[in-house]
């Protein structure tokens, strides 16, 4: 296959995922409305594009010229910020973990502190391989 067979391939693959993604959530979408719980709605869907808005932002760096954030996080004392910040974020885990609600095993705090880690452990490994 071409490389441009495979690129609209991908984005055949992303629109279905979409519509499967979108198709799911409806139910929970109705529901949230139904039922007046609209702060919890918008408040997703406000946290949701903060996320997209900070992947976009970290995505495109590439494209540009070095930032001054990026020359912060890449320079040799990186490894200890994100050796630090892995620190807070397993004691902040192991907090909430010992509050045992609810909220924190399968709600948004759960999620939040999945993506805050992911961003964390690749910024340690960014940090120490680039060395």
């Amino acid at each position: 296959m071409t490389m441009d067979r495979l690129r609209n391939l991908g984005f055949v693959l992303a629109f279905l995922t979409l519509g499967f993604i979108l198709f799911c959530l409806y139910a929970a979408f109705q529901t949230a409305i139904i039922n007046g719980n609209w702060v919890a709605f918008l408040g997703g869907i406000l946290m949701g594009a903060v996320l997209v808005g900070i992947l976009l932002k970290v995505m495109l760096v590439p494209d540009r010229r070095s930032t001054g954030w990026v020359k912060s996080i890449t320079n040799v004392n990186a490894k200890y910020l994100f050796g630090f910040l892995l620190i807070a974020w397993f004691a902040a885990m192991g907090l909430l973990a010992t509050l045992d609600l609810e909220a924190t095993k399968v709600g948004g705090l759960a999620l939040l502190g999945m993506f805050a880690g992911i961003f964390i452990f690749m910024g340690f490994i960014w940090a120490v391989i680039g060395e």
